[in-house]
């Protein structure tokens, strides 16, 4: 088969090796510049210091299109360009920035590449952001690799430097694409020498540089290209993610993109996570169709209504039980966020319409980019690559990223700012999770509830130290023995000697014990008690993600609102005090905020009698009596 229609390229590599310059020089001997964009990067060249090639032109302006980035010379966002080989193939290709901090945009052109060039500056050799990058690409995906190695022309020897660095990027490659995971396909690596400041063997070889693996950079890209196409005859399970259902008078149409695979008129589908089958009687793609191939946007009518909803994946029946599905999953990430990663943060992992929340629950090893070792117990830090186990709120579906980058990759994403911590790619499902099955027992919680005489419920308490809460839930629960109904009170101090003893104070420490008063809870409710937590529990998204793991009924948050000065007045356990006394506090009140809820079930007056405070929340218990 021949080289596909479309190719994507992504050009990589550390700051200032001459990515902009090497892929402006290839841009211009391929005739992909108009003139009216060459007549600008000839305008902008003669008002900048860079050097000039033969043309009297800075090529690298021809890719740098920011204002900021022409300033100073450097690549930060992606910018994309396109070429056409002369087998008619169409490339688009993906400059990315070389800086650092900007690895998360690399990150995110590589995801969709087939092909990689990565440009090494023969002056200054391998830096770790080189490394950094193959490995980027590795997890990503991208099969090829074209090592560029550039500016040949400033060193006194081209040849000797050449096979020096040709050498240490074949020892310094492989070590980080054997780590970073041997579930992902071989990728294959050229090394060429070039000079894209002079042109040499960028689209015609020259005699002034030694030969590497290819003659010239075009006919590598050229090569790969062909690659890549008969990998693409190769299809896997077909795979189709419901993003919209289309709704008429008479039927419905599921919408989506084919993703691996493809579906015919007549197939026998069935669909995750239901197990419904059906067959398919009409494809629009958009207009009507016999089939839908991969990477086609198409929308299928089924022979019976289902009950299919966005995030849900159609495949074939016949291939249904070999769905990935778990709980936990196996993955490589790329942390991209610049604050470390706290193990008890609840992140949105985002696959296509999939979104569902998700945490980390073990670094198992960091990449050591230098020499290719996994370290353990390294905390995961801006642009570091790991493995790492995920866990999701429910059974989710990924495939393995080596088969298909559409169900396999994902995102994670800050549940609070919204910001992009790490991008992801699925390994294999962790059947420890999905083997794990709860017994189903005689006694269930609806048969402890009627012998408690009520429904179980979550009176959830927070509000400042000193506000009142461990005295209005000791008074809560004696109300509740005294009418023969049975409770449990979690005290927060209580809690912090048993449960938590392990935990300090920290934002992160204090989202874990949330997360573990929360999950308590649960298997109280499931008892058919009372719940009383009283957690001071500072931080609107800790309750909120609580809240998530009970039904809207089961769960009450309770607010006690009490003036600060009247927690300080009465400072039962002396912590105001102390914190006083001290800089750098982490008590709530006094050295970190607490942020009040803002859509209480039940808003309590701290400064009121305690008796009041229990009678509205007996009345609340009172109306979950069974008759």
């Amino acid at each position: 088969m021949g080289a596909p229609a479309l190719v994507r390229v992504v050009v990589c590599g550390a700051v200032d090796d001459g990515k902009s310059t090497l892929l402006g020089r290839l841009l211009l001997e391929t005739a992909s510049i108009t003139s009216d964009e060459l007549e600008a990067a000839r305008r902008a060249s003669a008002q900048s210091a860079a050097t000039l090639g033969a043309e009297g032109v800075d090529v690298s302006l021809l890719v740098d299109g920011l204002e900021s980035e022409r300033e100073q010379g450097i690549t930060i966002d992606v910018a994309h360009r396109q070429l056409r080989l002369g087998s008619g193939t169409r490339v688009l290709l993906a400059d990315s920035p070389g800086h650092e901090q900007y690895t998360r945009n690399m990150a995110v052109a590589s995801s969709t590449a087939d092909i990689a060039i990565l440009v090494v500056d023969a002056v200054r050799g391998v830096r770790q952001q080189t490394l950094r990058h193959a490995a980027v690409c590795r997890l990503m995906g991208v099969s090829r690799i074209i090592v560029a190695v550039n500016k040949l022309d400033a060193v006194a020897d081209p040849a000797a430097v050449f096979e020096r660095l040709r050498d240490e990027l074949v020892a310094g490659l492989t070590p980080a694409h054997a780590t970073a995971g041997s579930e992902l396909a071989p990728t294959a690596i050229d090394v060429i020498a070039v000079s894209g400041l002079r042109g040499d063997n960028v689209t015609a070889s020259s005699a002034l540089l030694p030969v590497g693996t290819r003659a010239t950079l075009l006919g590598a890209i050229e090569d790969a290209a062909t690659e890549v196409g008969s990998r693409a005859a190769e299809t896997g399970q077909a795979r189709l993610t419901v993003q919209l259902v289309l709704r008429s008078d008479t039927r419905r149409r599921y919408a989506g993109r084919v993703t691996g695979g493809r579906f015919a008129v007549g197939d026998e589908i069935a669909v995750w996570p239901s197990a419904s089958t059906a067959r398919i009687v009409s494809i629009l793609a958009p207009d009507t169709a016999t089939e839908a191939r991969e990477n086609q946007s198409v929308s299928i009518e089924l022979d019976r209504e289902l009950d299919i909803g966005r995030g849900d994946i159609i495949t074939h029946a016949a291939g249904f039980a070999e769905l990935p599905t778990s709980r936990a999953h196996l993955a490589e990430i790329v942390w991209m966020a610049a604050e470390p990663l706290a193990s008890a943060n609840s992140y949105l992992l985002v696959c296509g319409p999939l979104t569902v929340p998700a945490r980390v629950d073990d670094v198992r090893f960091v990449l050591d980019l230098d020499s290719g070792q996994q370290l353990q117990g390294r905390p995961l830090e801006a642009n570091d690559i790991a493995r790492v186990e995920i866990t999701a709120d429910r059974v989710i579906a990924l495939d393995p990223y080596a088969r298909n980058r559409d169900t396999g990759g994902f995102l994670l994403v800050d549940r609070a700012t919204g910001a992009t911590v790490a991008a992801g790619m699925s390994i294999h499902p962790l059947r420890r999770e999905s083997d794990v099955v709860r017994h189903t027992f005689s006694v269930d919680r609806l048969a402890r509830e009627k012998l408690n005489g009520v429904r179980g419920a979550v009176i959830w308490l927070t509000g400042l130290p000193g506000s009142g809460k461990s005295t209005i839930a000791d008074e809560l629960e004696r109300s509740l023995h005294a009418r023969g109904i049975r409770s449990f009170v979690l005290d927060g101090d209580t809690v912090r000697q048993t449960l938590s003893e392990d935990l300090g104070f920290s934002p992160a420490d204090r989202a874990e014990n949330v997360r573990r008063v929360a999950r308590t809870s649960q298997l109280m409710l499931d008892a058919g008690l009372i719940v009383i937590v009283s957690l001071v529990s500072p931080f609107r998204v800790d309750r909120d993600l609580a809240k998530e793991m009970f039904a809207a009924s089961d769960f009450f948050e309770v607010f006690v609102d009490t003036p600060l000065d009247v927690c300080i007045s009465r400072d039962p356990k002396g912590l105001y005090a102390k914190a006083g006394e001290q800089s750098g506090s982490q008590m709530t009140g006094a050295g970190q905020v607490y942020e009040e809820p803002l859509t209480p079930a039940i808003r309590l007056d701290g400064a009121r009698p305690v008796q009041e405070s229990v009678e509205q929340l007996l009345t609340v218990i009172a109306d979950r009596r069974l008759s």
